[in-house]
């Protein structure tokens, strides 16, 4: 059989047709929600269920058109019964292989970004009181520090079963204490306001499926929104004007050959065109215009 009798028929049938439109309008919606809403926990909900919703749209598609080879010869002889098989299987595929997809990245992730980082220690014990500080403050009282030697003055959160918050001790030697607090409650903010489970996610879903535009979409509106987010946090909770100090610090020390391959565990993002962190300018003006209030 041709391609175009073997799928079209199938694509081209109501059910499939209105399977994937259902997919499509929640994708919107949700995406919609998510871009309005200015509560961080319904943007969290939000964003996830647009992802789950373009996981599952992905695997009906890819099953639908697998399934359409694999039962070419129902089709032969009966058009309408193979249609309704292989619908009934793709969709079938989506909720029960989705569902355990997005559960196993979602725990899967945290960990694989925690294994990159080698070395993890203990902080020292004044770094320590100063986490603690902030912790208390903040409301966040689970969470650890821990830190990685390096060149670069790293720091990132990560929802593990314990949350934690990484430095390099790079980032130790390069920031003064108010400094040091205002990098650290940014991180901290990024666990209070639920987006480490959810920048894990978006990472294992691009990692999954790197073309799709739907997830490339939602990831770069959801990381600028959400560090602009933790830094606003963050500056409730700490000096602004320390904030930024601090980003123009980690900005000027960070090597540049090292942007690719530890972007992501930096405040800065990876200083490309397509970073999914706001422009350093446009952060450090927003913290001054805070400071000044």
């Amino acid at each position: 059989m041709s391609l175009a009798s073997l799928y079209g028929p199938y694509f081209s049938s109501p059910p499939t047709i209105s399977a994937i439109l259902l997919f499509v309008f929640t994708i919107i919606i949700m995406y919609l929600i998510f871009r309005r809403s200015q509560s961080p926990r319904t943007r969290s909900w939000t964003l996830g269920l647009t992802l789950v919703s373009a996981v599952f749209m992905w695997l009906f598609i890819s099953a639908s058109l697998i399934l359409c080879a694999a039962l070419a010869s129902t089709y032969q002889s009966a058009l309408a019964e193979g249609i309704r098989e292989v619908f009934g299987d793709a969709i079938l595929i989506a909720v029960v292989g989705g569902l355990p997809l997005t559960l196993v990245l979602r725990q899967a992730a945290p960990k694989i970004i925690l294994r990159r980082v080698k070395d993890l220690e203990q902080p020292p014990p004044e770094v320590v009181r100063s986490f603690n500080n902030i912790s208390e403050k903040m409301g966040v009282r689970s969470s650890q520090l821990r830190i990685t030697s390096g060149s670069a003055p790293i720091c990132f959160a990560v929802d593990t079963d314990t949350p934690t918050v990484v430095v390099s001790d790079k980032l130790l030697t390069l920031l003064d204490r108010d400094e040091l607090e205002a990098v650290l409650a940014h991180e901290l903010a990024h666990i209070k306001n639920s987006d480490t489970a959810l920048k894990a996610l978006v990472t294992a879903y691009r990692t999954a499926l790197p073309m799709d535009p739907i997830i490339r979409m939602v990831e770069g509106a959801f990381h600028k929104i959400r560090e602009s987010v933790a830094d606003e946090t963050a500056a409730k909770f700490t000096k602004p004007l320390s904030l930024a100090s601090a980003l123009l610090k980690i900005y000027d020390a960070f090597p540049r050959s090292d942007l690719g391959s530890l972007g992501s565990y930096s405040i800065l993002g990876n200083g490309s065109h397509t970073t999914r962190h706001p422009p350093i300018k446009e952060r450090i003006e927003r913290l001054i215009q805070l400071g000044s209030n």
